[in-house]
């Protein structure tokens, strides 16, 4: 018998697609394939996204020139591919298209009839919209990309949701060009979903995306036991759900079923071609077993072109995807979905399917309860913890005592680290108890660590509760958490009294405050030249007093008017603002007298300015607010505690201020070196001096030292309280 051959015909419309004619030929390969039917492959690879329409159209043309018998369309699965419409209604009929979901009723009005191995996104859609139902949600928030592979899916979703009973808020995940602000927009509609309390999402969006979303919405908190998602993705094998096995959070996804195992075929086709199992993949495989199921039932035609292109749309068989079979709009017939939710081992687990037209069915033994799971780590243990006091992450309550080394009743003590184990062990599920102790945090002695340090690695405690900083030398036995509270240093000074008045603390030479001593010489100064420059200006020009009198145009008298005793007269007459008795009468005199006035104007605008600030503070002290401030005030002293860690970097250091604060310290070290703390607060309360002290006094002034403030913001931050 004659062999018969035809062509079949690859449009590959997208980047990076797994090769048809791989799986193709290990089909032919195969031993229940017709020796005597030869399938020869026409490939062509369209560059939808930039080439222009004359030369798609004249590729399509060149195409159709082949004469093929059926034509596969690998389509583009890109977020940013165009339409392909107009190319498909060009190609020669019957098309096979693998591509993303799509709503075959649009096809149908612009005249477009292929056949879609991949599930519509009509159908898809009924099945998230019912599975939604079966699960009994009231409301949820439905987060979309609206440019991805599953946007018509999401168009599908809306229109279904608008007619049942269930309440929804849509949120669009931008596609932006700029990953920040497309993260950006997401924060915030994780934020508001948090805020409203919501528990049931629906995402549907590529693997990337939906990578992206459950990423950021574990950081927030919102994958856990309380909250269920449901992920319209069908290439499972490309989300990473590994990581969030031990939340208890309730993800469900759903997969292409079949209710028999891989054939063989499919199973060594990849094997030698060293591809991954993927959605893209196993629908490749089944859109060439579509071809080969043809070719069989066509094999003994006389026109096997013509018998193929009859039987493409009648073919019925187990694929990879399952039970492959075309409705008349070119849908799957009797389409499953396999609903799977995620397992503690981080592998989503079948839990139940959905069949078209039949509806959702789960297991009997499936649980999509919200109720309290316990962590699989953590639940059901016991914790011993060791606490040491310290203002404010662990303090015990006013008339409350504990003993040390002997377990301590909550009831007993407050404080963050107390209600951060109490909110912890309602989400993991485990119980608690703690000993109070003296130990310090612990240093290396000897090759050993001793400390709170020893008891975490000698297992002698199971947790610390303790505000330790950050040191590098215990990253070698410690794994720290993140920062539970930024540490740095204060200035603490004496709380002004604003029941006094200004001139209860005021000296009688403090109206000079305003302008510093060495403005005042230089007013007095001023005053001197300007009485000079008049007196002999007097004396010399014939056109002033004393010229006038000798010539007897004014009265002999009136010839000392600007004399040097009247001169000094008339300039601190204009200072201080009562003018003089005789105006000068020459030009000179005049220009000397005009300039005057105007530094006279500008100096007395300035003064009353730095008087009013100068009047409005009841004490001196309120001038420090940085530590820029303290260093450059001469007037008030200051010191801090000797054990510090901040004494030994100002001692050291090259950088300004601090190596200013470490000469000050360093020269009056009998007054700025402390021995205790309590004696930085005293002098501090006793007034005009600053204690440098460490965060945890801001809580102790609120309570203890309520005549004492801090004046500045927190500086040298250079620890942070931590978990171990």
């Amino acid at each position: 018998m004659d062999d018969k051959r035809f062509n079949a015909g690859v449009v590959n419309l997208g980047s990076a697609f797994p090769s048809f004619d791989q799986a193709l030929r290990a089909i032919q390969e195969s031993q229940d394939f017709p020796e005597t039917v030869q399938i020869n492959i026409v490939e062509k690879s369209l560059d939808v996204k930039s080439a222009s329409l004359p030369v798609l159209s004249a590729e399509v043309a060149n195409f159709r020139d082949e004469e093929v018998c059926a034509t596969v369309v690998l389509d583009c699965w890109d977020d940013h591919c165009p339409d392909s419409s107009f190319i498909l209604r060009a190609l020669p009929q019957p098309i096979i298209r693998v591509g993303p979901p799509v709503n075959k009723n649009q096809y149908e009005l612009i005249n477009v009839h292929t056949l879609d191995i991949v599930p519509s996104a009509n159908q898809l859609a009924m099945a998230l919209q019912q599975t939604i139902e079966k699960f009994g949600w009231r409301s949820l928030t439905i987060f979309y990309h609206k440019t991805g592979g599953y946007h018509e899916v999401a168009e599908e979703v809306m229109s279904l949701m608008s007619q049942s009973d269930t309440f929804y808020r849509m949120a669009e995940i931008a596609d932006s060009e700029e990953d920040s602000a497309h993260l950006e927009q997401l924060e915030v509609f994780l934020r508001s979903s948090k805020n409203r309390k919501e528990k049931h999402f629906l995402l549907i969006a590529d693997s990337e995306t939906t990578n992206k979303v459950l990423h950021q919405a574990h950081g927030h908190l919102m994958l856990d036991p309380r909250h269920h998602w449901i992920l319209s993705n069908l290439e499972v094998s490309e989300l990473e759900l590994f990581e969030y096995r031990n939340t208890g959070v309730h993800l469900t996804v759903f997969k292409l079923w079949t209710r028999w195992h891989l054939n063989f075929m499919f199973e060594d086709a990849f094997q030698r071609t060293r591809q991954v199992y993927t959605l893209q993949n196993t629908l490749a495989f089944d859109a060439a077993s579509v071809v080969s199921h043809a070719a069989r039932i066509s094999a003994e035609q006389q026109d096997v072109c013509h018998g193929i292109r009859t039987a493409v749309p009648e073919v019925r068989f187990n694929g990879s995807t399952g039970e492959v079979a075309f409705g008349p709009e070119g849908t799957r017939m009797d389409l499953s979905l396999e609903i799977m939710e995620l397992s503690s081992e981080g592998r989503p687990a079948h839990v139940g399917h959905w069949q078209e037209g039949v509806g959702v069915s789960l297991e009997e033994w499936a649980n999509f309860t919200h109720e309290q799971s316990a962590d699989p780590i953590l639940g059901g243990r016991h914790l011993k913890l060791l606490g040491r006091l310290k203002n404010p992450w662990l303090v015990m309550k006013e008339g409350a005592s504990c003993k040390f080394g002997v377990v301590c009743p909550r009831k007993n003590f407050a404080g963050f680290f107390p209600d951060l184990m109490d909110h912890l062990q309602k989400r993991l599920g485990f119980t608690w108890e703690m000993n109070l102790t003296k130990l310090s945090i612990g240093d290396k002695v000897k090759g050993e660590w001793d400390g709170l340090t020893g008891a975490l690695i000698n297992k002698k405690a199971d947790t610390v509760l303790y505000g330790a900083t950050t040191r590098s030398k215990r990253t070698e036995v410690l794994e720290y958490s993140f920062p539970v509270a930024h540490q740095g240093y204060y200035i603490i000074i004496k709380r002004a009294d604003t029941t006094l008045n200004i001139m209860d603390v005021a000296g009688i030479f403090e109206f000079l405050a305003p302008f510093d001593n060495l403005v005042w010489a230089a007013i007095g100064a001023a005053v001197v030249a300007v009485s000079v420059s008049l007196f002999f200006i007097n004396i010399l020009d014939p056109f002033e007093w004393r010229g006038l009198a000798q010539r007897g145009l004014v009265e002999e008298d009136e010839g000392k008017n600007l004399n040097l005793v009247q001169s000094l007269w008339f300039t601190y007459g204009c200072l201080v603002g009562q003018g003089g008795e005789n105006l000068p009468k020459s030009i000179a005199g005049r220009v000397v007298a005009g300039t005057w006035w105007f530094f006279i104007l500008v100096t007395v605008a300035s003064y009353t300015a730095n008087l009013a600030a100068f009047l409005g503070r009841a004490n001196k002290i309120y001038a420090i607010h940085t530590l820029e401030q303290l260093v450059a005030d001469r007037t008030m002293a200051y010191g801090t505690y000797k054990s510090y860690t901040l004494l030994d970097f100002v001692q050291n250091t090259t950088l300004s201020p601090y190596r200013e604060m470490g000469k000050y310290i360093e020269d009056n070290a009998d007054t700025a070196i402390l021995d205790t703390k309590e004696e930085g607060l005293r002098r501090a309360a006793e007034g005009n001096y600053a204690f440098i002290a460490g965060a945890n006094f801001r809580y102790l002034l609120q309570n203890e030292w309520c005549n004492l403030t801090l004046a500045s913001e927190p500086f040298f931050k250079s620890m942070d309280i931590k978990l171990y």
